[in-house]
């Protein structure tokens, strides 16, 4: 029976879920910034010019 509870309010089958806190109140620290687009277009050009220039030289044998 899919809403069938225990005498004590519990779903049956389900236990009681802790609440799980942290030691101290400080604020979690926040992941660090993305890369700047920029930066990454920089590199996309970079390693697509060195992909050119090696198949150029491939081809050129």
């Amino acid at each position: 029976m899919p809403g069938a509870r225990a005498a004590d309010g519990r779903a049956l089958g389900m236990s009681q879920m802790e609440s799980i806190r942290p030691d101290t109140t400080d604020p979690i620290p926040l992941r660090p910034a993305p890369s700047q687009f920029g930066t990454i277009m920089l590199r996309f050009v970079g390693l697509l010019a060195v992909a050119i220039a090696i198949l150029a030289f491939v081809y050129s044998r």
